[in-house]
């Protein structure tokens, strides 16, 4: 189909014979025909990519479960065994197709003792449930000394809980946000990234790339009119699971949507996720009296952080919110316009910030993490506040976190420069 040779043209760009990606993730709704896509590359690559490389290939296959990598193997064995010479080694734990060059086709299972072995082309099925201790210690360890690797990953939205996921999608929007080339092909089919109407028939095509081909609107509809709807968005609209108490109105954050440049001066507020894997950035600033946001970095260590932030400070009229457990590594020269914003600063800022949002008063700029973090936040109620809580919201939401925290602070009021002058009548 159109959207699958779209989908491995990326996957496969190279200039001259070298691929222009290492890893490579397709993403769309359920029984769009990634399976068939995933047998005929593992097909292929074992038999022309190895003729035209001139060297043996190994391929793994691999699913979150045994008996899903082996519905590819099967379907791959019965294409093979008919058109080309190859041996077919049935045994139960030593599933193998073996061509006479040497190139082998094996199966294995996403699990914490799947270690050892060196891999051409290791293809994942359903990533989503793929801990991140097998996909980066032990998959991508095993590509490390073949010439020319892809590992390539295949997957419906997942929830809070599929971490590895998240974390290479987060890497991705990041990269297309910058509009920097990354080793990774990010490829995914979804309704745009905010607050949208599920039951708004219009989106269903973005995450149903054959639809029309293979899909049809009728078993859709038939899906949406089942009662576990939550299930409905994540399998049929490729959509990240979002909590029903979410603390903004469906559509309100893509409607506040501009195009305005930042101003100089204002806040520039750091947050990092909870396993510490991101750090972002977040400025906020006053524009025409409304304060306009957006991401000023993201990045991945610590040490990434500071220079970034060093360079953002020499506006003389920026101030830093810095969260605590980054406040011993701030530079001693930067404290004077530095703040500490924590958890209890969170509290009373995020009912002021929601209020501000609703009513019009903050702008963004269209940055794609942004909106996946906003739309996906879940404000918990306290005697003291509503801050936006991580353990409650179905992803990362830092970059949210980051951004009431600056907006708050932004939209304070400043003092007059000029004198008051009082007369008497």
């Amino acid at each position: 189909m159109p959207w699958q040779a779209r989908a491995l043209d990326g996957m496969l760009a190279h200039d001259a014979g070298k691929l222009a990606h290492r890893e490579a993730v397709i993403s769309c709704a359920r029984q769009q025909g990634k399976s068939v896509m995933l047998t005929a590359l593992a097909g292929f690559w074992a038999t022309e990519a190895a003729a035209m490389w001139r060297r043996p290939q190994q391929v793994l296959l691999v699913a979150n479960l045994k008996r899903r990598a082996m519905g590819v193997f099967r379907q791959l064995a019965r294409a093979l065994e008919d058109r080309v010479e190859c041996k077919i080694r049935w045994q139960n734990g030593d599933e193998t197709i073996t061509f006479p060059d040497g190139s082998t086709i094996t199966v294995g299972v996403a699990g914490a003792d799947q270690h050892g072995g060196s891999f051409d082309l290791i293809l994942v099925d359903e990533l989503w449930d793929i801990k991140p201790s097998v996909l980066f210690d032990a998959f991508r360890p095993s590509q490390i000394a073949r010439p020319m690797p892809l590992l390539a990953m295949f997957s419906t939205a997942g929830d809070q809980s599929s971490t590895t996921m998240i974390k290479l999608r987060e890497q991705s929007l990041a990269a297309i946000d910058r509009g920097q080339p990354t080793g990774l092909y990010w490829c995914e089919w979804s309704p745009p990234p905010g607050d949208i109407d599920p039951s708004d028939r219009t989106w269903w095509p973005w995450a149903n790339p054959a639809l029309g081909i293979t899909v049809t609107m009728e078993a859709l509809e038939l899906a949406y009119a089942t009662p576990d709807r939550m299930a409905f968005l994540r399998a049929h609209l490729n959509m990240w699971v979002s909590a029903a108490q979410a603390w903004l109105p469906l559509g309100r954050w893509e409607a506040n949507r501009a195009d305005v440049e930042l101003p100089r001066g204002g806040w520039l507020a750091l947050e990092n996720s909870l396993d510490e894997a991101r750090f972002v950035g977040v400025r906020a600033g006053v524009v025409d009296g409304k304060v306009v946001t957006d991401v000023a970095f993201m990045v991945e260590t610590e040490a990434e952080v500071w220079p970034l932030v060093v360079e953002a400070m020499h506006d003389p009229q920026l101030q830093l919110s810095v969260p605590p457990n980054l406040e011993p590594h701030l530079p001693p020269d930067l404290r004077r316009r530095s703040i500490i914003s924590g958890y209890r600063e969170l509290k009373p800022m995020t009912p002021l910030v929601r209020m501000m949002i609703l009513e019009g008063r903050v702008q963004h700029r269209g940055n794609v993490a942004m909106a996946e973090h906003v739309s996906r936040s879940v404000a918990v109620k306290l005697p003291d506040g509503a801050p936006l809580s991580t353990q409650k919201s179905p992803g990362p939401i830092e970059i949210a976190r980051a951004m009431v925290i600056a907006v708050a602070n932004a939209s304070k009021p400043t003092r007059s420069n000029k004198a008051a002058f009082a007369s008497a009548g």
